[in-house]
Parts: C-alpha cells; sequence; structure tokens
C-alpha cells in the first residue's frame, strides 16, 4: 500500500494548466532563449579567436549556453506538445 503513495497515476497527464499559466510559461522561456542565443553567440565568436586549446582552457567551468539551449528546447517542445494533445483529447471526449 505505501508502494502506491507517490505513484504518478496515469489520469495525472490529461489534467491541464491554465491557458493563461501556459502562455505565461512560453513568454518567459522565449525571453530566456533570446538571452541564451546572444550568449551562445558570444561563446561561438570567443571560439573562432582562440585555437582549440586555448578555448578549451578558457571554457573551464563556464556554462555552456548551447547545453542550456537544447535542453530548454526540448523541455518547451514536451510541454506545448502535451498541452495540446490534452487539449485536444479533452475536446473531443469531455
Amino acid at each position: 500500500m505505501l508502494l502506491n503513495l507517490n505513484k504518478v497515476n496515469w489520469a495525472q497527464a490529461l489534467k491541464q494548466r491554465e491557458y493563461e499559466g501556459h502562455r505565461k510559461t512560453n513568454v518567459d522561456t522565449m525571453k530566456n532563449f533570446e538571452k541564451l542565443t546572444a550568449e551562445y553567440n558570444k561563446w561561438i565568436q570567443e571560439e573562432n579567436k582562440q585555437s582549440e586549446k586555448e578555448f578549451a582552457v578558457s571554457s573551464v567551468g563556464k556554462m555552456n549556453p548551447k547545453n542550456h539551449l537544447v535542453n530548454a528546447i526540448d523541455e518547451v517542445m514536451n510541454d506545448n506538445v502535451m498541452e495540446s494533445l490534452g487539449t485536444m483529447l479533452n475536446t473531443v471526449v469531455f
């Protein structure tokens, strides 16, 4: 019985967030994309100015904006697809 305490129910994926909250999250994420793409552009410019070894040494301990951008894009796409599928399913079923 205790094993099922924190188990996610299959119907949990059908619950939707408020549209206004989802829209606000998307707007905030797009602002974050803008910041990350600017940082990635700087990262590429620095990489082109230095040799491979110099760039590797200078980038140690710094945030890699490409990885953060890829992760953020995957997360937003997943959220938006799930929200769209949930909306379509709810309009057909209910």
